[in-house]
């Protein structure tokens, strides 16, 4: 692992361990990540990591590396996660079934935290929203859906939204993100590092259905080409008290650590 910093430890994550990724685009990308380095954990017995979501999940092209359980009956999935522990995997998806798409349908929202509790389980991650493929969003009234005995969230945005446009081609529910604020159209027309930070740190925001017992992270998507946008955001996040902000891009760095 050559020293550098690794991502579940950057995220705060202490196997056994329950995450969530909400907010806009990056979810899934960072959920792959997380599976990826479990390959580099595995001679390290950190247990199997499982990547599912409690709405729907497009499977990028890295997931046809891992075993992929789908099926609404629970024994069948437990007994299909245990088949792939004996086979010394690192990493499987898990969904209830196939959507539009070739999208994965979500499991229960109590469903991760019995998966945790298989023997050979060191963490499960969970798509708990979606953002339209937008780098920005607030949720709507149904989301997101964080499942039960979550450990630690993570609200996820990309770098590349600071500055562009407050529309509906940038940012999934611009007019939800305005609500939230208390702001008019013709008074916030533009992403700025406050109205990240401001939609993030808001109770109906990023941090929407969050318990108090879980860690809440911030997730700077896309830095490696925006790099002094991620630095903004992560300014006015520190300065909305969010206790830690990360960038992720080829590799996770701590920008702010309250």
């Amino acid at each position: 692992m050559n020293g550098k910093l690794l991502l579940h430890r950057a995220l705060g994550i202490e196997r056994p361990a329950l995450f969530a990724a909400v907010g806009g685009g990056g979810k899934t990308t960072l959920l792959f990540a997380l599976a990826a380095e479990a390959q580099e954990l595995a001679p390290l017995n950190a247990g199997l990591t499982v990547l599912t979501t409690t709405t729907k999940m497009t499977l990028p092209p890295a997931a046809a590396q891992l075993p992929l359980v789908l099926g609404d009956n629970e024994a069948s999935r437990a007994g299909a996660l245990d088949d792939i522990i004996r086979r010394d995997l690192s990493a499987a998806v898990v969904g209830s079934a196939r959507g539009d798409r070739e999208r994965v349908l979500g499991v229960p929202p109590d469903w991760p935290a019995r998966a945790l509790g298989i023997p050979g389980v060191g963490l499960v991650a969970v798509e708990a929203d979606g953002s339209a493929g937008r780098p920005f969003k607030a949720p709507a009234d149904h989301e997101p859906v964080i499942p039960d005995n979550v450990d630690v969230v993570a609200a996820v945005v990309g770098a590349q939204v600071l500055g562009q446009p407050l529309d509906e081609r940038r940012v999934h529910r611009p007019e939800r993100v305005r609500a939230l604020l208390g702001v008019a159209a013709q008074e916030c027309r533009e992403v700025t590092p406050e109205v990240v930070a401001a939609l993030l740190a808001h109770p109906q925001g990023g941090r929407k259905n969050v318990p108090p017992s879980a860690r809440f992270v911030v997730v700077i998507a896309n830095v490696a080409r925006h790099e002094r946008a991620a630095q903004a955001i992560a300014a006015a996040c520190h300065a909305a008290q969010i206790e830690r902000i990360i960038a992720f891009d080829d590799h996770p760095r701590i920008l702010r650590n309250l």
